[in-house]
């Protein structure tokens, strides 16, 4: 399952403007979004819960929120509970300072000190991606991407040199922000999902959140907003893909209780499989749940 975690880091608290629309850069930009930055980092190593949110752009509260009651833990506890740091910034060299509308990012490459012995620290990239609401910069995750299989990627940026990979579409603000989820429910029970999806290209839907399409391929999840006791259902839209000639489609999805004390199994209260014949466009599947 995918671990909550890793959305737990994300950071800080002033009130910074910077002018409306279209593309921004620069040094005026890297101050504003580093100051952000920062805020948010101090509420997270003060563990002072109040800063944290309203340091955090209020979409990564509410998914991080929406995780940590989905796992049956306490919020906001849970956000304090790792020991990873944020990563820190000294030392590390500035690659890219971009918005482009309400969103916004910086990307560094160096070595990034997570609070991890010293002989784990490795030459990475790391990206910190910003929220503009209600006209004020907010912190909102981050992402570190390891060079270990690029080797060229990593002996350019030695060299001082720009990487290509800041013109992807990755590596671009999207300009807009993301649409806000809603408070997910307490659940009764922490849940979780297996997905397998060849020959299929299936959306999973429940508790109205939408997951990811998966297409030949297999997918695990927490679910979001869990299973309460009583009547539970889970939604599959379906759009059958060509398949490697002699290979036969598979569709399987798995649902299940999943143990507050890891390594426990878990108790399976789903199990559907599309019938030979094909998978219908769309299917919604009723889970009861038994106290």
């Amino acid at each position: 399952m995918r671990p909550i975690l890793s959305l737990l880091l994300g950071l800080s608290l002033f009130i910074y403007c910077l002018p409306a629309r279209g593309q921004e850069e620069g040094a005026g930009l890297q101050a504003v979004l580093e100051k952000a930055y920062l805020k948010w980092c101090d509420a997270m190593l003060r563990k002072d819960a109040q800063a944290w949110a309203t340091s955090i752009s209020r979409f990564r509260q509410t998914v991080i929120r929406n995780s940590v009651v989905s796992e049956r833990l306490s919020f906001p506890d849970a956000v304090f509970a790792s020991e990873v740091k944020p990563p820190e910034l000294a030392g590390l060299r500035l690659l890219e300072a971009q918005a482009v509308g309400d969103t916004a990012h910086l990307v560094y490459f160096g070595r990034i000190d997570l609070g991890q012995d010293k002989e784990l620290i490795r030459e990475n990239v790391l990206k910190l991606k910003f929220l503009r609401e209600n006209g004020v910069w907010k912190y909102d995750s981050n992402r570190i991407s390891r060079l270990d299989s690029a080797p060229d990627v990593l002996k350019a940026l030695q060299e001082g040199k720009r990487p290509d990979f800041l013109d992807t579409p990755e590596y671009t603000p999207p300009g807009t922000l993301p649409p806000m989820p809603p408070l997910c429910r307490i659940p009764d029970y922490k849940a979780g999902s297996k997905l397998q999806s060849f020959g299929y290209a299936t959306t999973m839907s429940m508790n109205g959140v939408t997951y990811e399409t998966v297409q030949d391929g297999l997918d695990q999840q927490v679910l979001i907003g869990g299973l309460v006791k009583g009547h539970n259902e889970i939604t599959l839209n379906i759009k059958a893909v060509q398949r490697p000639e002699g290979e036969k489609p598979v569709l399987q999805i798995r649902v299940y209780l999943l143990p507050r004390e890891a390594g426990k199994p878990g108790t399976e209260v789903l199990r559907w499989e599309a019938p030979e014949s094909g998978a219908p466009a769309r299917i919604t599947l009723p889970i009861v749940v038994k106290p």
